[in-house]
């Protein structure tokens, strides 16, 4: 069995990492994106029925009674609204968040992969000048039994 060297367990560990905080960041993603898909809705919501109250209003007239209610709702829907849409500013600040932190684990990740190839790399130098020595001394031997001949 080969043994890992420090630096590749490292870039394993930042390898799981990263795959960790991709997963976090999909979900965060996926919040806002509900968060938005619903604020968009109450909004829509919103002023559908702001244009059915003045399209009553208009087209038959309303009780005093009736155009409080609705106002009222109106209101609440407003605010409901406003409630909202700090939500989905929250959860866009979670998304950049993530996504920060997402990025910083990348460069990570990479300033690991590039270490690990230049230790692989140094360490190929190492094997093919053994080898080359290796060679020349295996050379040299043959030549000084092919000269003793």
């Amino acid at each position: 069995m080969t043994e890992r060297s420090p630096m590749k367990v490292l870039c394993e560990l930042a390898e799981q990492t990263l795959s960790e905080t991709t997963n976090q960041l999909g979900q965060v993603r996926q919040v806002h994106a509900n968060a938005a898909a619903q604020l968009e809705q109450l909004i829509n919501y919103e002023q559908e029925y702001g244009r059915q109250l003045q399209t009553e209003m208009s087209a038959s007239g309303m009780r005093v009674v009736d155009l409080l209610s609705h106002q009222f709702f109106i209101s609440s829907l407003s605010r409901v609204v406003k409630q909202h849409t700090g939500h989905v500013a929250a959860c866009q600040q979670s998304v950049d968040h993530a996504l920060d932190r997402w990025k910083n684990d990348k460069r990570r990740l990479n300033a690991f992969e590039t270490l690990v190839n230049r230790a692989d790399l140094v360490q190929q130098a190492k094997e093919n000048r053994l080898e080359q020595k290796l060679m020349d001394e295996f050379a040299q031997r043959a030549s000084l039994r092919n000269s003793g001949i």
